[in-house]
Protein backbone atom coordinates (compact mmCIF):
# COMPACT_ATOMS: atom_id res chain seq x y z
CA UNK A 1 0.00 0.00 0.00
CA UNK A 2 2.12 3.24 -1.45
CA UNK A 3 -0.45 5.96 0.18
CA UNK A 4 -1.79 6.50 3.14
CA UNK A 5 -4.72 8.82 4.20
CA UNK A 6 -4.03 11.28 6.76
CA UNK A 7 -7.76 12.10 7.39
CA UNK A 8 -10.63 12.04 5.14
CA UNK A 9 -10.89 14.69 2.69
CA UNK A 10 -7.33 15.13 3.39
CA UNK A 11 -4.41 14.86 0.76
CA UNK A 12 -2.75 11.55 0.74
CA UNK A 13 1.00 11.66 0.87
CA UNK A 14 3.69 8.73 1.56
CA UNK A 15 6.03 7.97 4.55
CA UNK A 16 9.44 6.45 4.18
CA UNK A 17 11.62 5.20 7.51
CA UNK A 18 15.27 5.29 7.26
CA UNK A 19 17.13 3.23 9.84
CA UNK A 20 21.16 3.77 10.51
CA UNK A 21 22.87 0.54 11.31
CA UNK A 22 26.52 -0.51 11.53
CA UNK A 23 27.71 -3.94 12.30
CA UNK A 24 30.36 -3.96 15.43
CA UNK A 25 30.78 -7.31 14.66
CA UNK A 26 32.53 -6.76 11.55
CA UNK A 27 36.58 -6.92 11.96
CA UNK A 28 36.88 -5.00 8.57
CA UNK A 29 35.00 -1.90 9.64
CA UNK A 30 36.71 -1.80 13.58
CA UNK A 31 40.37 -2.30 11.98
CA UNK A 32 38.99 0.87 9.64
CA UNK A 33 37.84 2.85 12.95
CA UNK A 34 40.71 2.04 14.92
CA UNK A 35 42.78 3.35 12.08
CA UNK A 36 41.09 6.89 12.58
CA UNK A 37 40.63 6.89 15.99
CA UNK A 38 42.73 8.90 18.22
CA UNK A 39 43.61 7.21 21.96
CA UNK A 40 41.91 9.76 23.64
CA UNK A 41 39.11 9.14 21.72
CA UNK A 42 39.09 5.80 22.26
CA UNK A 43 39.21 6.37 26.38
CA UNK A 44 35.91 8.75 26.06
CA UNK A 45 32.08 6.29 26.53
CA UNK A 46 30.37 9.01 25.30
CA UNK A 47 32.74 9.06 22.01
CA UNK A 48 33.30 5.52 20.91
CA UNK A 49 31.97 2.79 23.49
CA UNK A 50 32.21 -0.48 21.99
CA UNK A 51 28.40 -0.42 22.78
CA UNK A 52 27.78 2.19 19.98
CA UNK A 53 28.83 -0.20 17.48
CA UNK A 54 27.65 -3.58 18.90
CA UNK A 55 25.26 -5.62 17.06
CA UNK A 56 22.71 -8.40 18.62
CA UNK A 57 20.23 -8.74 15.81
CA UNK A 58 18.18 -5.79 17.02
CA UNK A 59 18.24 -4.69 13.44
CA UNK A 60 15.82 -7.78 12.90
CA UNK A 61 13.81 -6.59 15.35
CA UNK A 62 13.05 -3.50 14.35
CA UNK A 63 12.08 -4.17 10.60
CA UNK A 64 9.96 -7.33 11.50
CA UNK A 65 8.09 -4.97 14.03
CA UNK A 66 7.91 -2.23 11.23
CA UNK A 67 6.64 -4.59 8.76
CA UNK A 68 3.54 -5.67 11.22
CA UNK A 69 2.46 -2.51 13.15
CA UNK A 70 3.67 0.12 10.49
CA UNK A 71 2.53 -1.94 6.77
CA UNK A 72 1.55 1.84 5.18
CA UNK A 73 5.12 2.35 5.16
CA UNK A 74 6.55 3.05 1.79
CA UNK A 75 10.40 2.31 2.03
CA UNK A 76 12.40 1.58 4.54
CA UNK A 77 16.28 3.05 3.56
CA UNK A 78 18.82 1.09 5.53
CA UNK A 79 21.85 3.29 5.86
CA UNK A 80 25.31 2.10 6.46
CA UNK A 81 28.86 1.71 5.48
CA UNK A 82 29.13 -1.16 3.10
CA UNK A 83 27.06 -3.39 4.86
CA UNK A 84 24.08 -5.26 4.14
CA UNK A 85 21.96 -7.65 7.09
CA UNK A 86 20.16 -9.42 4.31
CA UNK A 87 16.93 -9.52 6.12
CA UNK A 88 13.48 -10.29 4.46
CA UNK A 89 10.88 -7.30 4.52
CA UNK A 90 7.21 -7.12 3.18
CA UNK A 91 8.03 -3.36 2.73
CA UNK A 92 10.54 -2.72 0.26
CA UNK A 93 14.30 -1.94 1.64
CA UNK A 94 16.86 0.31 -0.31
CA UNK A 95 20.65 -0.04 0.78
CA UNK A 96 22.23 3.32 1.32
CA UNK A 97 25.58 3.63 1.65
CA UNK A 98 27.51 6.80 3.75
CA UNK A 99 29.00 7.25 -0.02
CA UNK A 100 26.02 8.43 -1.46
CA UNK A 101 24.24 10.84 1.03
CA UNK A 102 27.88 12.10 1.39
CA UNK A 103 28.39 12.77 -2.36
CA UNK A 104 30.21 16.01 -2.50
CA UNK A 105 31.54 16.04 0.98
CA UNK A 106 33.66 12.65 0.31
CA UNK A 107 36.38 14.17 2.54
CA UNK A 108 34.89 13.79 5.59
CA UNK A 109 34.35 9.63 4.95
CA UNK A 110 34.63 7.34 6.51
CA UNK A 111 32.52 8.70 9.69
CA UNK A 112 31.84 6.50 12.48
CA UNK A 113 29.17 9.22 14.10
CA UNK A 114 25.90 8.93 14.05
CA UNK A 115 25.49 12.80 13.89
CA UNK A 116 26.80 13.63 11.08
CA UNK A 117 25.28 10.45 9.20
CA UNK A 118 21.80 12.31 10.41
CA UNK A 119 22.49 15.65 9.20
CA UNK A 120 23.08 14.03 5.84
CA UNK A 121 19.79 11.74 6.02
CA UNK A 122 17.45 14.39 3.93
CA UNK A 123 19.93 13.56 0.95
CA UNK A 124 18.85 10.40 0.33
CA UNK A 125 17.61 10.09 -3.48
CA UNK A 126 13.99 9.39 -3.81
CA UNK A 127 12.98 10.02 0.22
CA UNK A 128 9.89 11.11 0.65
CA UNK A 129 9.24 14.34 2.09
CA UNK A 130 7.56 12.90 4.99
CA UNK A 131 9.86 10.35 6.89
CA UNK A 132 10.57 8.19 9.91
CA UNK A 133 13.86 8.19 11.60
CA UNK A 134 14.55 5.21 13.73
CA UNK A 135 17.39 3.72 15.61
CA UNK A 136 17.87 -0.26 15.13
CA UNK A 137 17.25 -0.47 19.16
CA UNK A 138 13.93 0.39 18.76
CA UNK A 139 11.31 -1.75 18.36
CA UNK A 140 7.15 -1.18 17.49
CA UNK A 141 5.14 -2.81 19.84
CA UNK A 142 1.74 -2.27 18.40
CA UNK A 143 -0.07 -0.93 15.48
CA UNK A 144 0.25 2.63 15.18
CA UNK A 145 -1.21 4.90 12.43
CA UNK A 146 0.23 7.48 10.22
CA UNK A 147 -1.19 9.85 12.36
CA UNK A 148 1.02 9.25 15.45
CA UNK A 149 3.86 10.59 13.42
CA UNK A 150 2.39 13.45 11.26
CA UNK A 151 -1.57 14.55 12.36
CA UNK A 152 -1.30 16.44 8.99
CA UNK A 153 0.38 17.09 6.08
CA UNK A 154 3.50 19.31 6.61
CA UNK A 155 3.03 19.21 10.38
CA UNK A 156 4.40 16.76 13.10
CA UNK A 157 4.03 14.96 16.21
CA UNK A 158 6.98 15.46 18.52
CA UNK A 159 7.33 13.02 21.64
CA UNK A 160 9.49 15.37 24.11
CA UNK A 161 8.66 18.12 26.27
CA UNK A 162 10.15 21.74 26.40
CA UNK A 163 12.98 22.84 28.71
CA UNK A 164 14.88 25.63 30.16
CA UNK A 165 18.12 26.41 28.38
CA UNK A 166 19.24 28.46 31.69
CA UNK A 167 18.43 25.77 34.13
CA UNK A 168 19.80 22.73 31.85
CA UNK A 169 22.82 24.86 31.78
CA UNK A 170 22.99 25.44 34.99
CA UNK A 171 23.01 22.04 36.62
CA UNK A 172 24.98 20.81 33.73
CA UNK A 173 27.58 23.50 35.37
CA UNK A 174 26.75 22.08 39.11
CA UNK A 175 27.26 18.50 37.54
CA UNK A 176 31.13 19.76 36.36
CA UNK A 177 31.99 21.31 40.01
CA UNK A 178 31.30 18.14 41.44
CA UNK A 179 33.26 15.96 38.80
CA UNK A 180 31.05 14.68 36.53
CA UNK A 181 31.72 16.91 33.46
CA UNK A 182 29.56 16.28 30.14
CA UNK A 183 31.37 17.78 27.43
CA UNK A 184 29.91 15.12 24.32
CA UNK A 185 26.27 14.20 25.48
CA UNK A 186 22.81 14.48 23.54
CA UNK A 187 21.34 17.03 25.98
CA UNK A 188 24.12 19.39 25.27
CA UNK A 189 23.71 18.45 22.15
CA UNK A 190 19.82 19.65 21.56
CA UNK A 191 20.13 22.86 23.64
CA UNK A 192 22.90 23.98 20.86
CA UNK A 193 20.81 23.03 17.74
CA UNK A 194 17.89 24.87 19.53
CA UNK A 195 20.11 28.12 20.02
CA UNK A 196 21.24 27.70 16.15
CA UNK A 197 17.91 27.54 15.20
CA UNK A 198 17.20 30.67 16.74
CA UNK A 199 15.47 29.65 20.11
CA UNK A 200 17.23 31.19 23.31
CA UNK A 201 14.82 30.38 26.30
CA UNK A 202 14.00 27.00 25.64
CA UNK A 203 14.89 23.76 24.33
CA UNK A 204 13.08 20.35 23.08
CA UNK A 205 13.84 17.59 25.57
CA UNK A 206 13.71 14.73 22.97
CA UNK A 207 13.13 11.39 24.12
CA UNK A 208 14.87 8.02 22.05
CA UNK A 209 11.40 7.20 20.08
CA UNK A 210 10.96 7.49 16.66
CA UNK A 211 11.48 10.61 15.10
CA UNK A 212 9.49 11.71 12.01
CA UNK A 213 10.86 14.89 10.27
CA UNK A 214 10.15 16.85 6.78
CA UNK A 215 13.19 16.45 4.13
CA UNK A 216 11.94 20.36 2.97
CA UNK A 217 12.82 21.78 6.24
CA UNK A 218 16.39 19.69 6.52
CA UNK A 219 17.29 20.58 3.22
CA UNK A 220 16.52 24.18 3.32
CA UNK A 221 17.97 24.76 6.78
CA UNK A 222 21.17 22.99 5.85
CA UNK A 223 21.46 24.85 2.14
CA UNK A 224 20.86 28.71 3.52
CA UNK A 225 23.93 27.53 6.37
CA UNK A 226 26.41 25.19 4.97
CA UNK A 227 28.78 26.30 7.07
CA UNK A 228 26.39 24.48 9.76
CA UNK A 229 26.40 21.39 7.27
CA UNK A 230 30.01 20.97 7.74
CA UNK A 231 30.30 21.43 11.00
CA UNK A 232 28.31 18.53 11.84
CA UNK A 233 30.17 16.12 9.33
CA UNK A 234 33.96 17.05 9.90
CA UNK A 235 34.33 15.09 12.70
CA UNK A 236 34.29 11.68 12.18
CA UNK A 237 33.74 10.49 16.03
CA UNK A 238 31.70 12.65 18.53
CA UNK A 239 32.90 16.23 19.46
CA UNK A 240 31.56 19.43 21.28
CA UNK A 241 30.70 20.49 18.25
CA UNK A 242 27.96 18.54 17.10
CA UNK A 243 24.16 19.44 17.41
CA UNK A 244 21.23 17.27 17.00
CA UNK A 245 19.63 17.48 13.43
CA UNK A 246 16.45 16.42 14.60
CA UNK A 247 15.83 19.12 17.27
CA UNK A 248 17.19 21.92 14.21
CA UNK A 249 14.01 20.52 12.56
CA UNK A 250 11.06 20.92 15.30
CA UNK A 251 12.59 24.09 16.46
CA UNK A 252 12.02 25.96 13.24
CA UNK A 253 8.50 23.82 12.68
CA UNK A 254 7.51 25.20 16.03
CA UNK A 255 8.44 28.58 15.16
CA UNK A 256 5.99 28.27 12.85
CA UNK A 257 3.59 26.51 14.37
CA UNK A 258 3.69 22.87 12.44
CA UNK A 259 4.81 21.25 15.61
CA UNK A 260 2.79 19.21 18.61
CA UNK A 261 4.40 18.72 21.32
CA UNK A 262 3.08 14.45 22.87
CA UNK A 263 3.87 13.10 26.36
CA UNK A 264 6.67 10.15 26.05
CA UNK A 265 5.59 7.92 29.02
CA UNK A 266 2.65 6.50 27.37
CA UNK A 267 4.36 5.89 24.45
CA UNK A 268 7.60 4.79 25.17
CA UNK A 269 9.18 1.69 27.49
CA UNK A 270 12.52 1.18 27.76
CA UNK A 271 14.84 -1.17 29.08
CA UNK A 272 18.67 -0.44 29.97
CA UNK A 273 21.32 -2.92 29.97
CA UNK A 274 22.55 -2.92 33.68
CA UNK A 275 18.79 -3.46 35.23
CA UNK A 276 17.99 -7.16 36.34
CA UNK A 277 15.58 -9.56 35.62
CA UNK A 278 12.91 -8.18 38.11
CA UNK A 279 12.74 -4.47 36.34
CA UNK A 280 13.15 -6.40 32.93
CA UNK A 281 9.26 -8.32 33.76
CA UNK A 282 7.90 -5.05 35.47
CA UNK A 283 8.99 -2.86 32.02
CA UNK A 284 7.50 -5.26 29.90
CA UNK A 285 4.30 -5.51 31.14
CA UNK A 286 3.99 -2.19 30.87
CA UNK A 287 3.29 -3.11 27.05
CA UNK A 288 1.54 -6.06 27.63
CA UNK A 289 -1.42 -4.86 30.58
CA UNK A 290 -4.82 -4.15 29.54
CA UNK A 291 -5.04 -0.63 28.25
CA UNK A 292 -1.35 -0.20 27.75
CA UNK A 293 -1.22 2.82 24.95
CA UNK A 294 2.85 1.64 24.72
CA UNK A 295 3.78 1.85 21.12
CA UNK A 296 7.87 1.62 21.26
CA UNK A 297 10.19 0.01 23.43
CA UNK A 298 13.80 0.18 23.59
CA UNK A 299 16.68 -1.99 24.99
CA UNK A 300 19.69 0.11 25.36
CA UNK A 301 23.04 -1.51 25.41
CA UNK A 302 22.05 -5.45 24.41
CA UNK A 303 25.38 -6.26 23.88
CA UNK A 304 25.84 -5.76 27.82
CA UNK A 305 23.20 -8.17 29.19
CA UNK A 306 23.09 -11.38 30.45
CA UNK A 307 22.53 -14.02 28.01
CA UNK A 308 19.19 -14.80 30.88
CA UNK A 309 18.05 -11.74 29.99
CA UNK A 310 18.81 -11.87 26.06
CA UNK A 311 16.84 -15.03 26.35
CA UNK A 312 13.79 -13.67 27.98
CA UNK A 313 13.95 -10.17 25.63
CA UNK A 314 14.04 -13.09 22.36
CA UNK A 315 10.98 -15.11 23.88
CA UNK A 316 9.03 -11.33 24.39
CA UNK A 317 10.09 -9.89 20.77
CA UNK A 318 9.01 -13.23 19.60
CA UNK A 319 5.49 -13.29 20.92
CA UNK A 320 5.04 -10.17 20.32
CA UNK A 321 6.07 -9.84 16.59
CA UNK A 322 5.02 -13.62 15.50
CA UNK A 323 2.27 -14.02 12.66
CA UNK A 324 -1.13 -13.82 13.70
Amino acid sequence: MLIRRMDEGKKTFDIDVIITWVDGNDEALNAKRAAYITPEEANEKDIAAPTRYANRGEINWCIRSINKFMPWVRRIFLVTDGQNPDIQSRIPIEIIDHKVIFEGYEQYLPTFNSLSIEAMLWRIPSLSEHFIYFNDDLLVCRAVSPQVFFPCEGHINCHGHQASLLWTKTWRKIKGIMGHPCNVNHIKQMMDASEIAGNSQTYIRLAHTPHPLLRSTLQEFYEAHPERLEQNIRNRFRSPEHFRTDEICYTLLQQEGRLHLQAVRPVLMRYYSRKGMMQLEWTLRRVTKSGSKVCFACFYALDQVSDEIYARLSQFVEDLLKED
